[in-house]
């Protein structure tokens, strides 16, 4: 690659107009500026007449800059940050300026007639020594760290030149004659290919690259350059334990020279962008990049010029190489028999390929079909070597000639009754002519049906091949007509791959003799007795509720019959009957008063002490007695009938409206309460709901108030009266 001066001046580094970390460079042109381009390090400007462009360069204090321009007629000059002209000239500029202090300075040029004009600003990074250095001399020199994936370069179509805009690069600018020679003294972080590019020299110069260590020195190369040479640049490796010394000498006085140089890995993994399985690969010598493929993966790879790229296949833990030659042209790379891997190493010193994954696998299985017939091989009749060709329905195969693969035996089962007879159409679509053979196998012997047999050459475009077959797996194979050629062939050559589509359709002739197994004597018996005994446990909860409801209802008959019910607890509580007694009784009887209509309801518990009526709800509570209660200080009956309408989000409420408030610590039957409410949900239109409720709190009184939604729209029912919570002669 690196003979060819000529091509590696065309892709040279172009990192020469690039400021680093300690210079930057702003371009601008007037609005009769007819075009502003840049070419590597240098600005192409077509101005008109009258026009001017101008552009900026950062230098540091004692940092050297070089100004040029050339043109027929135009006017360069160049300004300091303070607008004092530093140099002017017409016809072109040459200026190389050392700052004095930190500063901007401005190129400008001005067209006097239409005409293209170039230009370059560059600041050096890179200090020259005064002297030239032996080997192992202790003299500072710049190091170049190691480009990586980041770098532009690494993704740049022309993978060889220095951008302008990479970072990785240092420049140079230097001012030497006939016995003034310039001496740039660098090494890398490690083992490098170093790149030494020359943009621009204002006449002939001599370039000599020597290579250091801590005892010897080598010359690497010696060029002799004019400016139809540039750019030019140049590529050779450094170790670990050398440093690179560039000599310039010019021919001329003063001569001003512009160059640069940059560092890559030797070793390591080259960077690659694969979408889809397409994409590209780029490295330097020594890097390489490994690709999981197996016996049905193609690796198309079209090195670009001057790329030499060396492919090894993993193969039971060793990489084997199918030649010593490196890929240098487009290529198609089929892995060797049990290869699990490729390994592309680039063998040259800078590679460049895009990249073409492809598999021609065949049922979309990853695998080659087996090429043979085998009637004992129990793994291809239960299809876990590719799967089962579909009855009904499309499946993709290839016979990769460069592999050779010139038969593919595929596997299609039927799930059928014994003594059923199917027909099989198969019908085939490729490019040439195939053979394709059928292969009936009876389910009784496990043998092949000769009677059956097919065997016939289709020329692929849309032929059909049929024959019946029984219940079972059969195989059908397909195989190319010159299996000869192809196996006496080298492995992996280049030849083409023939595709085809095998279509599948199924039809039934006879059905057979459907399977039908008698039960015996014992199945038939306990059948008969587990049928039996789930039968009685399904109907016991049936019973249960049945007997649960006549209760219910009978409990609600006898309280429709009876009055002052309430009273009568009183009663009974002051014979000393046991209050949880009463309490039980009077939780059975809130479920079975619920069925009844609410004015009968209310006269069974007697009057209430508070009763309120609106054209959606109505409501009565009672005092009870205070014995009753499990955990407050007091407990209240309630009962609720929604009108016509449903009741939703209800929501009950006691409201002490003098003094401390009260809070709701029980309800029976249960429902969730906090605080002064009781949350109820949902009363159906024309529906009960009678609840007891344990007040705890020092109120005397409450107000009684439900709250609720009537078909999404609120609404409120409130006691005019409050319910006094003790006799007057007890409070």
């Amino acid at each position: 690659m690196l003979a060819n001066r000529t091509c590696m001046a065309k892709r040279g580094a172009a990192a020469l107009l690039m400021l680093l970390l300690c210079s930057l460079t702003v371009a601008s042109g007037s609005a009769s500026t007819t075009e502003i381009a840049r070419e590597e390090a240098w600005y192409s400007v077509h101005g008109e007449a009258g026009s001017s462009w101008s552009t900026t360069l950062d230098l540091d204090v004692d940092q050297r800059g070089l100004f040029a321009v050339t043109c027929t007629s135009c006017e360069a000059r160049v300004t300091d940050d303070a607008g004092s002209t530093v140099a002017s000239a017409v016809g072109g500029l040459h200026l190389i300026h050392v700052a004095e202090a930190s500063s901007t300075f401005n190129l400008a040029v001005d067209f006097v007639v239409e005409e293209q004009a170039r230009a370059m600003t560059l600041a050096s990074t890179l200090v020259d020594l005064e002297q030239r250095p032996p080997p192992g001399a202790s003299v500072e020199a710049a190091v170049l760290s190691l480009s990586t994936a980041g770098d532009l370069w690494w993704v740049d179509a022309d993978h060889v030149r220095l951008d302008a805009g990479w970072e990785g690069a240092e420049t140079a600018v230097l001012n030497v004659s006939d016995d003034a020679a310039g001496y740039l003294l660098a090494n890398a972080t490690g083992n490098a290919w170093v790149d030494v590019a020359v943009q621009h020299a204002s006449s002939e110069i001599n370039l000599r690259l020597i290579v250091q260590n801590a005892t010897t020195e080598a010359t690497h190369s010696t060029h002799t350059l004019d400016e139809d040479d540039l750019p030019f640049s140049h590529r050779l490796m450094l170790g670990e334990d050398e440093r690179l010394l560039a000599l310039v000498e010019g021919t001329a006085p003063n001569t001003g020279v512009a160059m640069a140089m940059a560092a890559h890995p030797t070793m390591g993994a080259m960077h690659h962008d694969l979408n889809n399985n397409e994409g590209y690969v780029v490295g330097h010598g020594g890097q390489i990049m490994v690709l999981d493929v197996n016996d049905t993966d193609a690796l198309h790879l079209e090195p670009a010029a001057e790329t030499d790229v060396l492919v090894q296949h993993l193969v039971q833990g060793t990489w084997v190489s199918t030649s010593s030659a490196s890929v240098t042209n487009a290529t198609v790379v089929w892995p060797l028999p049990g290869a699990e891997a490729l390994r592309l190493t680039c063998s040259s010193p800078a590679c460049f390929a895009t990249l073409r994954h492809t598999m021609a696998s065949d049922l979309a299985s990853g695998k080659d079909a087996p090429g043979y017939v085998d009637i004992t091989d129990q793994a291809l009749l239960d299809g876990e070597l590719i799967g089962h060709l579909p009855l009904n329905g499309s499946a993709n195969g290839h016979l990769i000639r460069a592999t050779h693969d010139v038969a593919d035996v595929f596997p299609l089962h039927i799930d059928a009754w014994e003594d059923s007879i199917h027909l099989v159409k198969v019908t085939l679509w490729t490019d040439e002519p195939v053979r394709v053979e059928l292969f009936p196998i009876n389910p009784l012997t496990g043998e092949l049906d000769d009677d059956e047999l097919k065997d016939e050459i289709l020329n692929g475009q849309g032929d059909s091949i049929s024959a019946q077959f029984g219940r079972g797996t059969h195989l059908i194979r397909i195989s190319l007509l010159d299996q000869d050629a192809v196996l006496n062939t080298t492995w992996g050559q280049d030849l083409p791959v023939l595709n085809y589509t095998v279509e599948m359709a199924h039809g039934v002739v006879d059905e057979g003799d459907e399977p039908w197994f008698e039960p015996d004597e014992a199945s038939q018996i306990w059948g008969e007795r587990v049928r039996w005994f789930l039968g009685f446990c399904f109907l016991l909860p049936v019973a249960y509720l049945a007997r649960m409801q006549r209760r219910r209802t009978r409990l609600a008959n006898t309280m429709k019959a009876q009055r002052e019910r309430l009273r009568r607890i009183v009663q009974r509580l002051d014979e000393g009957r046991p209050v949880e007694q009463e309490r039980r009784d009077l939780n059975l009887a809130l479920d079975a008063v619920a069925t009844l209509d609410f004015e009968d309801a209310c006269r069974s518990w007697g009057n209430p002490d508070l009763r309120h009526r609106t054209d959606e709800l109505a409501m009565a509570a009672w005092r009870l007695d205070p014995r009753l209660a499990r955990q407050g200080k007091h407990v209240v009956l309630v009962g609720l009938a929604a009108g016509p309408r449903t009741w939703e989000a209800t929501a009950l409420r006691f409201d002490a409206p003098i003094g401390a408030s009260c809070s709701v610590c029980a309800v029976e039957p249960r429902f969730m309460h906090h605080g002064e409410d009781v949350f109820l949900d949902t009363i159906r239109a024309g529906s009960v709901v009678f609840l007891t409720v344990e007040l705890d709190g020092e109120a005397t009184m409450v107000d009684v108030e439900v709250n609720g939604l009537v078909e999404a729209e609120p609404r409120a029912a409130r006691a005019p009266v409050s319910l006094l919570l003790e006799d007057l002669e007890e409070a």
